[in-house]
């Protein structure tokens, strides 16, 4: 048993890069999406959302945005990746609430709860200075320090915590601290 050790990663002390966090974020993969979540989140799905992003794009988010990989912090990246896309407007956001909250298959389909962080998410990023996150080409980006990169793109991690007011559980960067 590996003891968990959470340290806030905007300790300069373990400042990772965005590559040295991912290698150690367990996501999903790709061949366990369902096609309901492909189709309206993925980039090359026809049918898919403004803030569609590719789910390696994705994860970075959850790096960035200090999010864990519970169904919560799904809906948060989600709903923060739609709010970052200028191109979201009211219907599309509407018509994805339908439809994850109806179409998608558990564990993805989303609650009442999870569309109540959904649209925190959602208004996160729309406050976020960089826009179209989902879109952003971050090969150049993968040996940069993640702290530098949330400074570069206006992404406050006290202000997400003080708005969903919880402490976040970091499984990338406790594998990183104490590897199995």
């Amino acid at each position: 048993m590996v003891n968990q050790l959470i340290v806030p990663v905007d300790e300069p002390t373990i400042d990772f890069t965005l590559n040295e966090a991912y290698s150690a974020f367990s996501g999903d993969p790709q061949h366990s999406i369902p096609l309901p979540v492909w189709l309206l989140e993925n980039p090359a799905s026809p049918l898919s959302f403004p803030g569609q992003i590719y789910l390696r794009e994705h994860d970075y988010l959850h790096i960035l945005l200090d999010r864990g990989i519970s169904a919560e912090d799904e809906a948060f990246i989600v709903g923060f990746t739609m709010g970052n896309d200028p191109d979201t407007n009211e219907q599309h956001v509407h018509a994805f609430k339908f439809a994850a909250r109806l179409l998608y298959p558990k564990p993805y389909r989303f609650t009442p709860a999870h569309l109540m962080l959904f649209d925190w998410g959602f208004r996160f990023g729309r406050r976020t200075m960089v826009k179209c996150l989902n879109k952003l080409d971050y090969s150049e980006y993968l040996s940069c320090r993640v702290t530098q990169l949330r400074e570069e793109f206006g992404i406050d991690i006290h202000a997400i915590q003080h708005l969903l007011g919880i402490a976040n559980s970091r499984p990338w960067l406790t594998a990183v601290i104490a590897p199995e």
